[in-house]
C-alpha cells in the first residue's frame, strides 16, 4: 500500500514526497484508515515502524484549518519526544497555503509567554508533555481543550504511575465525550487497559509486534565482564568496530558522567544525554547529534523512549537496566524502518535470570567475548544444556515464601520485589561458589 492511495490533501502529499515517504508500514496500514474514520485505537507496534505518521497524517486529514480553537492534543512522556513530534509535525503544516498553528508546551519553556498567548489566541494543535499541559488547562485554565475532536497518548505504557494516572483523569475530565483516543507504544500494559476502559467501551488493540518484543533485524550480543575492566572493555570494543553512531547506556547519571569522562580522555569525542542537563542544553546536544556532529553518545533511559535519532548503528548497554521493557526500548534505538543494528550488552553472573527472561520472551541472544579486538563466540551460555538454570522454581519458591497481601500498603511493592531479587542473586552467588569448588576438587 502506498501513501499516493490516500486523497491526501495537497499540502500532505507534498510534505510526503519530499521527506521521501512512498510504501506504508504495517501499522500505518492498519491504522491510518480507521483514524480517518474518527474510530478510537490502540496500536502495538514495535520502535521505528512509524508510529508517528500512521496517527499524525490522519489528524492533519481531517484538520479544519480555517477554525481557530484546538482540535487535536499530542501527549507525550518526555520533552524530547514531545519536542521530535513538534518537529515531524512542522515538516508537513509547513506546506499548507493556510497557517496550521502548532504549539509545544513542555517544562523548561517560558510559561508566563505561553499563558499570555493562550489568552489571545488558541492553538489547533496542542503537543506536549503530560505536566505542562494539566497546569495550562486545568490548573490556570487558559488552554482550552473541549473542543479537541482527537486526542493521541504517545509512548503510553511510560505515563501510567500513580501519579500520572491522576493527571491524565484530570486532563481527560476537560475532554468531550466524544474525543478520539489513539494510544501507541511498544508495550501495553494491563494498567493502561484498565485505564482506557473507564472512557471507552470497547477500543480495538491493532497489534503488529507477531509476538516479538524486537526486530529481526536486530543482533544481540551480550559478552560477559567477569573480572574485567567494564571501562577498559568499553574502549576496546568501539575500536573493534567503527560505528556510524552508538548510543552507549547507563542506568545513573553519575554513571553516565563516569563513563563520559573515561572516554574523553581515550580521546573520544562524546556526548552526553541525562536528566541533569537544562532542557536547552539538551535540545542543543540532541540537534548536533541528529546532525551526525557525534560518532558516540552516552545516555541515561531519557534517550531510550520514543526519541527517533538517525543512523544509530550501534547500542552498547554498559549496564543492564533494571526493568527488560527498558531493554527494549533501547535496543529500538536501531534498526529503524528497514535499517539493521547491533545491540551489545555487558553481563555478570549475577545476571544470568534477567538473560533468561530476555530469552523467554523470543529474543535470539548471541554470547561473545573480545578477543584481540574481535567478537567471537563463547560456548559460556550459547550452548543450551549450559545455559538450563534452576532458578525458575527458586523464585517460585521465594514467592511462596514471601507473599503478596490482599491488602497491599503503599511501596510494599517494590520492597517485596527487592527482597525476592536479592534472596535471588545471594542463592546464584552460593551455586557459582559451589561450582568452583567442586572445580577445585577435581583437580
Amino acid at each position: 500500500m502506498y501513501f499516493k492511495d490516500f486523497a491526501f490533501k495537497p499540502y500532505i502529499q507534498k510534505a510526503l514526497q519530499e521527506i521521501g515517504f512512498i510504501k506504508l508500514t504495517e501499522i500505518q496500514k492498519e491504522i491510518i484508515p480507521q483514524a480517518l474514520e474518527g474510530k478510537s485505537v490502540i496500536g502495538k507496534s514495535l520502535t521505528g515502524t512509524g508510529k508517528t505518521h500512521a496517527f499524525l497524517l490522519p489528524i492533519l486529514q481531517n484538520l479544519e484549518e480555517d477554525k481557530r480553537f484546538c482540535q487535536s492534543i499530542f501527549l507525550s512522556p518526555t520533552r524530547e519526544l514531545a519536542f521530535q513530534l513538534y518537529e515531524e509535525t512542522l515538516k508537513i503544516t509547513k506546506h499548507s497555503d493556510i497557517h496550521i498553528d502548532v504549539r509545544l508546551y513542555t517544562g523548561g519553556t517560558d510559561r508566563e509567554d505561553d499563558i499570555k498567548r493562550l489568552l489571545s489566541s488558541q492553538p489547533q494543535i496542542v503537543i506536549g508533555t503530560l505536566g505542562r499541559i494539566k497546569d495550562l488547562c486545568v490548573d490556570e485554565n487558559v488552554l482550552k481543550l473541549h473542543t479537541a475532536k482527537t486526542i493521541v497518548i504517545d509512548e503510553a505504557d511510560m505515563f501510567f504511575a500513580e501519579s500520572e494516572l491522576i493527571e491524565i483523569d484530570q486532563v481527560f475530565s476537560v475532554l468531550s465525550n466524544e474525543i478520539q483516543i489513539m494510544v501507541f507504544s511498544a508495550t501495553i500494559s494491563q494498567n493502561l487497559i484498565v485505564f482506557l476502559n473507564k472512557y471507552l467501551q470497547k477500543i480495538d488493540v491493532i497489534d503488529v509486534t507477531n509476538r516479538k518484543l524486537t526486530k529481526d533485524t536486530i543482533t544481540h550480543i551480550f559478552i560477559p565482564t567477569k573480572n574485567k575492566d567494564k571501562n577498559e572493555l568499553l574502549n576496546r570494543l568501539l575500536k573493534s568496530f567503527n560505528p556510524f553512531l552508538a548510543l552507549i547506556f547507563a542506568n545513573t547519571k553519575a554513571k553516565v558522567d563516569e563513563i563520559s569522562l573515561y572516554l574523553a580522555s581515550q580521546g573520544y569525542e562524546v556526548a552526553k544525554l541525562s536528566g541533569d542537563l537544562p532542557p536547552r542544553q539538551r535540545k542543543q546536544i540532541l540537534k548536533r547529534i541528529k546532525n551526525f556532529q557525534y560518532q558516540y553518545v552516552v545516555a541515561t533511559d531519557l534517550a531510550a523512549r520514543g526519541i527517533d535519532i538517525p543512523g544509530t548503528s550501534h547500542v552498547i548497554n554498559y549496564e543492564l537496566p533494571e526493568d527488560i521493557e527498558f531493554y527494549i526500548h533501547r535496543t529500538g534505538r536501531v534498526a529503524r524502518f528497514e535499517d539493521i543494528g547491533h545491540a551489545i550488552s555487558f553481563y555478570d553472573y549475577e545476571d544470568d535470570h534477567y538473560l533468561e527472561k530476555l530469552e523467554s520472551k523470543g529474543i535470539n541472544s548471541i554470547y561473545m567475548n573480545l578477543v584481540d579486538n574481535q567478537l567471537v563466540p563463547t560456548t559460556e551460555r550459547n550452548s543450551q544444556a549450559q545455559r538450563k538454570r534452576p532458578t525458575s522454581t527458586v523464585e517460585e519458591e521465594l514467592h511462596r515464601k514471601i507473599p503478596l497481601p490482599k491488602k497491599v500498603k503503599p511501596g510494599y511493592r517494590k520492597k517485596r520485589k527487592e527482597l525476592i531479587e536479592k534472596q535471588l542473586r545471594k542463592f546464584k552467588r552460593a551455586r557459582i561458589e559451589e561450582i568452583y569448588r567442586r572445580k577445585g576438587r577435581n583437580k
